[in-house]
């Protein structure tokens, strides 16, 4: 399995994005009231990286082998971990500069790696082959304008800025997330649709 994981998993993008989260949470470490929404950015690179880590381009010949893709999935989990882990690492450096929610922050960004992930996985249960690259696309820059612009802030406060915001209210809705990821992959993860390959 761990073989499987360092020959699929692409561990040079994802130390990239490491790298790249890091940057970005340093620069909300020093200057958090002005810097915020770049933590909006960090919870959207944590999907991406955790949906590319399922990609599988070449599934025509991976999906006709023994190894299932629950088996493969679960493989490619330690990828998933490390970025987690990573996360939880950065987040805790960065904890004196989140408000007094460090525990809320860190829970964004593994709310939204298993949403996408969990997203992406359902999608190659159905044959895509790397639906990773579409979800990239779409989540971090939509990341990017909710923390940027927070246009649903006073209701739907998806990424909180300051200490006084309604930070209940969001941890709510990122446990909510969290359990329809959780619902999505476990879905897909029991579904019998492995075998098929989309066509190109």
């Amino acid at each position: 399995m761990l073989r499987y994981a360092v020959r699929a998993v692409p561990w040079t993008r994802l130390a990239l994005v490491v790298l790249t989260l890091a940057a970005l949470l340093e620069v909300v470490r020093r200057w958090p009231w002005t810097m915020w929404p770049l933590q909006a950015c960090a919870v959207g690179l944590v999907a991406a990286a955790g949906a590319w880590c399922l990609d599988e381009p070449a599934a025509a010949v991976v999906d006709a082998a023994p190894r299932s893709l629950l088996w493969r999935t679960a493989a490619r989990a330690i990828a998933l971990s490390a970025v987690l882990a990573a996360w939880a690492g950065l987040v805790w450096w960065s904890r004196e500069s989140l408000f007094g929610h460090a525990g809320d922050v860190a829970l964004q960004g593994v709310a939204a790696l298993v949403l996408v992930s969990a997203a992406a996985t359902w999608a190659r249960s159905g044959g895509a082959t790397t639906p990773g690259r579409t979800a990239a696309a779409a989540v971090v820059p939509t990341a990017a304008f909710l923390g940027l612009a927070r246009p649903f802030a006073e209701g739907v406060p998806i990424f909180p800025y300051g200490p006084d915001d309604d930070w209940a209210l969001s941890r709510g809705i990122w446990i909510a997330l969290l359990a329809v990821g959780v619902v999505v992959a476990l879905a897909a993860l029991a579904d019998a649709r492995w075998h098929r390959v989309r066509p190109a």
